[in-house]
């Protein structure tokens, strides 16, 4: 059997898209990362692996070392971050709260203004009536 292969997993780490390379050569381990930054389209993937691959660092690391992955955690957290997304935080509930305080007292302001110029408009007229008569 063949123990020699190469592992390339693309993710999105919060700010940039990376690829990390594992690769297996005659009982060793080799770990190694390449950041694309913006999100790489098909072209751009096929373009790295034909020019760009061959060409990444990468460092010995013991196999040991490597964290093994576990499927069902990955979907347990997914999950119940799935579930927190839902959930408002304290901050965003108090920002909302201050927002809307905010929007009632400047309804209630706009109301004054508007009575106070329909009084003046009112005045006006009815000031206008009299110089008639």
């Amino acid at each position: 059997m063949d123990t020699n292969f190469t592992v390339t997993t693309i993710y999105f780490d919060g700010q940039f898209w990376c690829a990390l390379i594992l690769r297996h050569l005659q009982n060793q381990c080799f770990v190694g990362r390449y950041v694309f930054g913006a999100e790489p389209s098909n072209p751009r993937l096929i373009e790295w692996m034909l020019n760009e691959f061959s060409g990444i660092k990468l460092f010995p690391v013991n196999q040991n070392e490597l964290p093994k992955i576990r499927l069902k955690k990955i979907a347990d957290k997914k999950r119940t971050d799935s579930n927190t997304k839902n959930q408002i935080p304290k901050s965003l509930k108090a920002f909302s709260a201050a927002q809307k305080e905010f929007l009632a007292h400047k309804k209630s302001v706009r109301r004054k203004q508007k009575r106070k110029q329909k009084e003046e408009l009112w005045k006006k007229k009815h000031a206008a009536k009299k110089l008639r008569k």
